[in-house]
């Protein structure tokens, strides 16, 4: 699918007339309030889509904030440490429709400077994709660290949530979507019989849950709140797993997400998608 047959399928200009801009609109006297409402309606109709995509400086947020600069989105891509993130920096240097940007996302303070950088922005797609799995032996049975394990919970679990409800009317004046990337090692069925990994693992069963109960708030203010899982992707995270099989490239897996993000809707119900398409037992 092209460009311009993507950005008609994300479906721009049939979304509903931003949320931010109208609540700011209602304060507003007579024709102020329509004026207002109607400069919000036409600026967002005639700009490209905007994407937030954390943990953008390597592995497969590296290919999504790629992936949507090339199909000519203004994409912001953050990271903890821009300064030393060369392959993004290489890319926001071919992308003029690229910036880098700081965060850090266990931080409040960053969360919270990002969101004041952005306010009044609609943001068509928030994909929440930084993530941490930690050393094995701390999250093995005779040796759990739990100074880890609340590290752990703050990257994969405390840190979407916080930022997706710092952006969330920011999202919703798009009427766009969230997204947060899931693994099928928070499946009760498919991981049955695994062992270790504890702190990785309950991290993503939350987050799961978290995000269920974030659709079920966001989705009358026209928000499409996704779980999604990349599969098997060649990241320096699978190979800390130990995982020596075989495995998609980041490209392929971004590529594959962003194919089923495009697609979704308010309707769809919100479970854990592979990048495949199957949806994940719980």
């Amino acid at each position: 699918m092209n460009r311009l047959r993507r950005m008609a399928a994300w479906g721009r200009s049939t979304a509903p007339l931003p949320v931010l801009a109208l609540g700011l609109a209602l304060s507003l006297p007579g024709t102020a309030a329509a004026e207002q409402q109607a400069q919000a309606a036409q600026a967002a109709e005639g700009a490209p889509p905007t994407v937030v995509i954390t943990g953008s400086n390597r592995g497969i947020g590296l290919a999504f904030a790629q992936w949507y600069a090339e199909e000519g989105w203004n994409v912001v891509a953050t990271c903890r440490s821009p300064d030393r993130a060369d392959d993004l920096n290489a890319l926001a240097a071919e992308y003029a429709n690229l910036s880098v940007e700081q965060l850090d996302v266990t931080r409040e303070d960053h969360i919270s400077a990002l969101a004041d950088r952005h306010a009044g922005q609609p943001i068509d797609l928030l994909i929440n994709n930084a993530a941490v799995l930690g050393p094995l032996p701390e999250q093995s049975l005779g040796g759990l660290d739990y100074d880890r394990f609340e590290q752990t919970m703050a990257v994969n679990v405390y840190a979407p949530l916080r930022l997706s409800e710092a952006l969330a009317d920011n999202v919703a004046a798009a009427g766009g979507k969230i997204v947060a990337i899931t693994s099928g090692v928070a499946s009760l069925t498919l991981m049955g019989r695994m062992r270790g990994m504890y702190f990785y693992r309950m991290s993503k069963s939350a987050l799961n849950m978290g995000w269920r109960a974030l659709r079920t708030d966001l989705k009358p203010r026209g928000v499409a709140v996704l779980l999604i899982s990349p599969g098997m992707v060649d990241t320096r995270l699978l190979r800390e797993s130990g995982y020596t099989g075989e495995a998609l490239t980041t490209e392929e897996s971004a590529a594959g997400m962003a194919e089923i993000i495009a697609s979704a809707t308010l309707d769809d119900p919100g479970l854990p998608i592979n990048v495949d398409g199957r949806v994940l037992p719980w």
